[in-house]
């Protein structure tokens, strides 16, 4: 009982999953088990953050999508993700405004409220 408590805590922790979980709950989708539940919860996540990405390569210009290229062809596999990340915050976008309208759009797309 003790490890099913834990993993909705650390869900909860997660405010991804604790949006991708409310998502869940609004469309009253249960999942048979807490294990399923978890699988659609990570299946969703890999959809949005997917959405994420993309939002925020579109958000750059054509100059720095060619400066996020040659970073990603001369940056070390292991240090790309910490790499393309201080890029992206240091591109002058607003990557907390396009997460933010990335996951309204997902959350309307998915629960069918979209216009």
């Amino acid at each position: 009982m003790e490890t099913n408590t834990n993993q909705i805590n650390n869900q909860a922790a997660d405010p991804i999953d604790q949006f991708l979980n409310q998502i869940l709950d609004e469309k009253k989708i249960t999942g048979e088990t807490p294990e399923v539940r978890q699988q659609l919860v990570e299946e969703l996540r890999d959809q949005l953050m997917e959405q994420i990405n993309r939002a925020m390569v579109d958000a750059l210009s054509s100059e720095q999508l060619d400066q996020l290229n040659q970073l990603l062809d001369s940056t070390d596999e292991a240090l790309q993700p910490e790499a393309v990340q201080n890029f992206m915050r240091e591109s002058g976008i607003n990557g907390e405004q396009i997460t933010l309208s990335t996951m309204l759009r997902f959350r309307e797309y998915y629960l069918g409220t979209s216009n």
